[in-house]
């Protein structure tokens, strides 16, 4: 056969290609052997291959550039770690011009958590300090395969009281009360936590605004505190490119954007240059190279750079782009971890938890220990066919625990909030077969019959086996814990599909190489002087998963603790 060489154009293939296996693909070889159009792949083509996000644009001409604007610190993205960041160095006499995307300052999360903070003390939670969470931050490395920064880990709960009661004060200040997340109490001590996500609510008209929209609230006291002490924003500015002295080796000194009439301007940090731009979980090709595993969750809509929550996919990829070209290495540990949930709509009993009753895969086969939280099950769910699972739960259920939460449900000065009664939570059953969410039956048979792909002959020897496990109190399958044994046999009985989608993915975590003072740094490590990230774009943050046991770690640690170090560490230098 004659021998034929192909161009290589990775974004042409990952397009042509299942991008579900995208990543798997890439460290091996593809295509039929002997078509003419097949372009076989090794570690070396690949390796030396540039995806269209790794290329970087050419700069615009100097008479391009309408206005250079100039300031200590420059900070890109009105998100919570931007603004904190700005709010934290102005407040030490910094001169800083942020500017963002958004038309807006945007929250894109509710849970902000601190740990020994003036709030636990208020609810006598005494427990919870930076001396005695070594076991919890034990257990949560272990399930991120200690492929986590320890350093930012470490510095965030050794910081992270002083910070939150900065943020608690300013807000209370301003007239809001703060609240914080019920924690979660695992029966055999594995999942167990203080609660320590801090978030505010205000009474408008008699109704309270919380965890889903508490963040608002932070989000513009901030950006009027920036400007309040002398700092400038500037919204519908893009970012296009970093400027970095001596062909990339040098210092960041710049930032050009596209001002909100369409014209080149510059950013000049004195300083520093500080990006805070969000994910990259709606650019195809980032995420196809960086964390493939999870495409069948996404839907790559339009970048809408005033999203808040937005499932499905949210942020292009700015910041991290904007690194990449001017040298700074992407983080150590791949792929990057997702932030992803499969807990509704089946009935779990506290914030965090998933659902405990009976999972079954689309064989009617149990698979797992239901007793986990948040993403932890639903990684086990998408392990199975179609990353479809069913629940199947029967009326004594709802007593099986004598109150249940909803997400977010908070404390307020030792008040709980947002709790349902068995009785309520039966109501609400009720009302989601109704809207075709559950189904429900006199008879467990006639529940499987209604749940759509499941082998309900399976099924129901699931259910019997299960009974037995239940009646003798001890799971000897899967080991679940005793207390959560609760047996299905007593009508009306009901049931629910859940399919992973687009709905149960939030975000993407990482990107550049970033130490634990916010530095963006090279392939070795060495920091590129004058380039910082923040927030969720902070690579090696997290392993192989966004950990929800510690709920609003993300917005604590690197949005908040992290963010106000680094401003009040520019101010000063």
């Amino acid at each position: 056969m004659a021998e034929h060489t192909t161009a290589f154009d990775r974004r042409k293939f990952i397009k042509g290609a299942a991008v579900a296996t995208a990543g798997t693909m890439a460290l091996g070889c593809v295509g039929a052997a002997g078509a003419d159009d097949t372009v076989a792949l090794s570690a070396e083509t690949v390796n030396n291959g540039s995806w269209a996000f790794e290329v970087a644009p050419d700069p615009v001409s100097e008479d391009q550039i309408a206005q250079t604007y100039e300031a200590d610190v420059i900070v890109i993205g009105a998100g919570v770690s931007g603004l904190v960041c700005a709010a934290s160095a102005t407040e030490e006499g910094a001169d800083v011009i942020l500017f963002a995307a958004s038309s807006t300052p945007v929250s894109r999360g509710g849970s902000n958590h601190g740990i020994g903070t003036k709030m636990h003390e208020r609810l006598g939670i005494t427990d919870y300090t930076k001396d005695t969470i070594s076991g919890m931050f034990k257990r949560e490395l272990a399930r991120n395969g200690y492929l986590v920064d320890q350093k930012k880990w470490w510095r965030w709960a050794n910081n992270s009281a002083p910070i939150m009661n900065w943020l608690i004060d300013l807000m209370e200040d301003a007239g809001y009360t703060t609240t914080m997340e019920i924690g979660y109490d695992d029966p055999d001590g594995t999942f167990t936590a203080h609660p320590g996500s801090h978030n505010w609510v205000e009474v408008c008209d008699g109704v309270e605004s919380g965890a889903r929209t508490g963040e608002n609230l932070v989000m513009n006291l901030l950006a009027d505190k920036v400007q309040a002490q002398g700092g400038t924003i500037h919204y519908k500015t893009v970012a296009q490119y970093l400027e970095r002295e001596d062909d990339n080796t040098g210092r960041v000194t710049s930032v050009v954007a596209l001002d909100p009439d369409g014209n080149y301007v510059r950013y000049v940090g004195r300083k520093a240059v500080v990006m805070a731009t969000g994910d990259f979980s709606a650019n195809q090709d980032m995420m196809a190279k960086y964390c493939g595993w999870v495409a069948p969750l996404l839907q790559y809509n339009e970048i809408d750079y005033d999203a808040a929550f937005q499932f499905g996919g949210l942020g292009g990829g700015d910041g991290q782009k904007m690194g990449l070209w001017v040298g700074a290495a992407w983080q150590r540990c791949q792929p990057n971890a997702p932030m992803i949930d499969a807990v509704g709509p089946m009935p779990y009993r506290q914030s965090i938890a998933d659902f405990s009753g009976l999972l079954l895969n689309k064989k009617g086969e149990r698979y797992s220990n239901e007793d986990t939280i948040f993403s932890y099950g639903t990684y086990a769910m998408m392990m199975q066919p179609d990353m479809t699972r069913y629940g199947i739960w029967d009326s004594a259920y709802a007593t099986w625990f004598p109150q249940w939460e909803t997400f977010g449900a908070t404390i307020v000065e030792n008040e709980g909030k947002n709790f349902f009664t068995p009785e309520q939570y039966k109501e609400q059953w009720d009302a989601n077969v109704e809207n075709g969410t559950f189904v429900k039956g006199d008879t467990v048979e006639e529940v499987l019959a209604q749940l759509e792909g499941l082998d309900a002959e399976q099924a129901a020897q699931s259910v019997a086996r299960y009974n037995e496990l239940c009646a003798a109190g001890y799971d000897e399958d899967f080991h679940k814990e005793a207390t959560l044994l609760a047996p299905i046999a007593e009508g009306p009985f009901y049931g629910c599909k859940l399919t992973m989608g687009p709905a149960n993915f939030l975000c993407v975590t990482g990107g550049l190489r970033t130490n634990e003072k916010m530095q963006v740094c090279e392939e070795d490590d060495t920091p590129i002087e004058g380039l910082y990230n923040l927030g969720i774009m902070a690579g090696d943050s997290y392993g192989n998963c966004y950990n929800f046991a510690i709920c609003g770690h993300n917005l604590g640690m690197n949005c908040i603790t992290l963010p106000y170090l680094l401003g009040k560490e520019l101010a000063e230098a």
